[in-house]
């Protein structure tokens, strides 16, 4: 098979702490990067093609949640990429099980040859994928990863109860110490900022009137102050002070001078997704750097806000399906549920932000409710055609299926006997003397074109049959029982419901999930517009 373009994937650890120094991209990526191109350059059947870079720097390789290996496969699966090429296994996933999926199963059948280069790793010998000895190391690569992070967290810990800061981001009003990363100094442009506003909620201001004066007077925030820097996150994007912001700030025992360390752990090693930690596990040492604010103006913050911060133990157990999922269609923030008996969202941001020309009145939850359920039983109808349709066509792509799997057996064979003409042409030029060498490279040279030609025929017949392969339908599985749908539960709402947008003329569009496999778009934007 003829590779016209190589892929190559560098992937640094989340562990790695050369993220936080200042650096764009970590030197182990630079490094990675240098290793696979000289690969790539120095291989006789590699040097001819182009190159192609997939990275995840930042990235746990205990699951395959990570953007750059999303568009690595999704570039594999368009037939982009016809070889894939990775330092070795570990770059590649920690999760042995997956890893083998991709490399002896996946990868195969796409037509994709990969290659681990510290492992000594070439699926073009057929001896290398599925043996024991890749297995064991993809295991071992999986078991180095879990122990790894264990050890991480237990180092970070004893750091952590010494008083050393250890936390990625600086606060807003700090900035690390250009002498020693592990301290925080106050940042210049945003210290007496914080100042303020421990002095205002000190004076009696509540954290609504603070967000508001902020935004009036056009006072950067936290999340602004870090876009574009190697502390900025993807997430961040408020444009405005928000109350929610100006408590966290009023609640930080950093300000007085502790550092706090553990309010939000992972749960599952290889896992992204952090939880918050009981107040009694965070490790919190005082009097370990500048204080912004006096303990004095601390306390007296603290009293203006109701008194000493108290976690809460029990959450919320009232039944909202609808919970955080009501957003502004304006400011894009989650509106706020008020009223008792007759209750409804409204939209706070106004109150905050001056001229913000959000959705200014009230929509009862009876009525977005409704508007969910219709819209979710009109999914459950297109879904029950939809499986009657497919039932339909299986037969039909069932035979072309078949004749496809045909065909790639037989482009299979066809270099089996290429092969063994090369064999015999060989013999008959060195054994026998009965050919020139002349003949001998022009017959070989042709027989070199008809197995080229073999492997990208067999390639274009996989790729066939991979878009008839349709498997089952998220779609019809999760809507077409739901017909009959009276009422929005939690369950439901979580799996099925993405967003329920308001706009100021009144407009709601309801945002449903696993709607990409429907069709025909006219129907998607229908039911996006109830």
């Amino acid at each position: 098979m003829m590779i016209r373009t190589v892929a190559i994937y560098v992937r640094l650890s989340l562990e790695d702490d050369d993220l936080f120094h200042g650096k764009m991209e970590s030197e182990s990526i630079t490094n990675q990067r240098d290793l696979l191109t000289a690969y790539i350059r120095n291989s006789p059947d590699l040097a001819h093609a182009g190159i192609k870079e997939f990275c995840d720097d930042g990235y746990s390789g205990k699951n395959f949640d990570r953007p750059g290996v999303k568009a690595l496969l999704e570039a594999a699966r368009n037939g982009e990429i016809q070889c894939i090429v990775v330092k070795d296994l570990s770059r590649f996933g920690r999760d042995y099980i997956t890893v083998g999926n991709y490399v002896s199963r996946v990868f195969p059948f796409l037509g994709i040859r990969f290659i681990a280069v510290n492992d000594h790793f070439d699926s073009s010998r057929k001896g290398d994928i599925d043996s024991i000895d890749t297995s064991f190391k993809a295991l071992i690569y999986d078991l180095y990863s879990r122990d790894l992070s264990r050890k991480v967290r237990s180092a970070k810990k004893i750091l952590a109860e010494k008083g050393v800061y250890i936390n990625p981001v600086a606060p807003y009003g700090y900035q690390r110490s250009p002498d020693d990363k592990h301290l925080l100094v106050p940042d210049p442009a945003t210290a007496d900022v914080v100042r303020r506003i421990f002095s205002l909620i000190a004076d009696g201001y509540t954290t609504e009137m603070v967000a508001r004066l902020l935004n009036m007077e056009g006072v950067t925030t936290p999340s602004m102050t870090k876009a574009g820097t190697p502390s900025g996150h993807k997430n961040w994007h408020d444009n405005h002070w928000r109350p929610q912001a100006v408590y966290a700030i009023v609640r930080d025992r950093q300000y007085i001078g502790s550092t706090v360390f553990g309010k939000r752990v992972r749960q599952q090693i290889g896992v992204r997704k952090q939880t918050t930690a009981p107040m009694g596990d965070w490790i919190v040492v005082d009097d370990r750097h500048e204080a912004l604010v006096s303990k004095e103006l601390f306390q007296r913050a603290q009293e203006s806000l109701g008194g000493t911060y108290k976690q809460h133990t029990k959450h919320d157990k009232s039944v909202n399906p609808l919970r955080k999922k009501v957003i502004c269609g304006v400011c894009g923030y989650a509106m706020v549920l008020r009223g008792k008996v007759n209750r409804y969202y409204s939209c706070h941001t106004p109150r905050t932000v001056p001229d913000m020309d959000c959705f200014q009145g009230k929509i009862y939850e009876d009525n977005i409710m409704e508007m969910v359920v219709e819209a979710i039983r009109m999914c459950a109808q297109l879904a029950v055609e939809e499986r009657r349709l497919r039932a339909v066509e299986r037969e039909k792509r069932e035979m072309q299926l078949h004749t496809l799997q045909q065909e790639i057996r037989s482009f299979q064979a066809l270099q089996q006997q290429i092969t063994e003409e090369s064999r015999i042409l060989y013999e008959a030029y060195a054994m026998d003397g009965s050919m020139s060498r002349t003949e001998y490279a022009e017959k070989k040279a042709a027989l070199l074109v008809r197995r080229e030609k073999a492997y990208e025929d067999e390639a274009a017949a996989k790729q066939r049959l991979e878009s008839l392969w349709t498997g089952e339908s998220k779609f019809v599985e999760k809507y077409e029982g739901l017909t009959d749908l009276d009422k929005l539960t939690e369950e439901l709402s979580a799996d099925l419901l993405h967003s329920v947008k308001i706009w100021p003329d009144g407009r709601v569009n309801v945002e449903l999930n696993y709607l990409d496999e429907i069709p025909h778009t006219v129907v998607r934007n229908l039911l996006a517009a109830i």
